[in-house]
């Protein structure tokens, strides 16, 4: 494995931590709709997490199912729990819609309750989604990926934030199979 600056694992589990950072921001942010001198600050803290799920997990989405995910789907064992994480991330943005539609609508008290409900609920999807990508996936990456194969992940997801990669971004999803490789043999 590279070292931690260009590992791509490292990189996916710091975006887990900036994740659980901003899931205690917008519980806090939750609690404060029931104060009504508070609101708008609650409010404005609500909408700028939902920003930064919708720029920054999105993207931590696509680097898992763009980039390592097919790379490791040719381990058995693995394919069913990466079948579930794949339906998790459609669950978890269709959580953050819903709770979006209930920040949007604003409608006073009911906001104040349901909101909380939803960041709790939200919150504990992501939990058993990292545990399960940081007990399962990123053990067997490591146990199971060609130096090559990581650093091919690596400039996929530099590509994918513009900072010229040399990786492409489009492998395995332009129409074509993705072609898994980069496997060590063995445990």
């Amino acid at each position: 494995m590279p070292d931690d600056r260009n590992d791509p694992l490292e990189k996916l589990a710091a975006a887990h931590r900036s994740l659980e950072e901003n899931l205690n921001d917008i519980e806090r942010a939750a609690r404060g709709l029931g104060d009504p001198r508070g609101r708008a600050a609650a409010l404005e803290g609500l909408s700028g997490v939902i920003a930064y799920f919708e720029r920054s997990m999105i993207r931590h989405q696509e680097d898992e199912e763009r980039s390592l995910f097919p790379r490791l789907a040719v381990l058995e064992s693995l394919a069913p729990t990466l079948d579930r994480l794949r339906k998790e991330h459609k669950a978890h943005q269709r959580a953050l819609d819903e709770l979006r539609a209930a920040i949007e609508r604003d409608g006073g008290a009911g906001a104040a309750e349901e909101v909380p409900q939803l960041v709790d609920r939200l919150r504990a999807e992501y939990q058993r989604h990292i545990a399960c990508e940081e007990q399962e996936v990123f053990p067997a990456a490591r146990r199971f990926l060609q130096p090559s194969a990581v650093h091919a992940i690596t400039n996929e997801m530099e590509t994918r934030r513009g900072r010229g990669g040399q990786g492409n971004p489009a492998k395995g999803i332009s129409g074509r199979p993705h072609r898994p490789g980069g496997l060590r043999r063995g445990p």
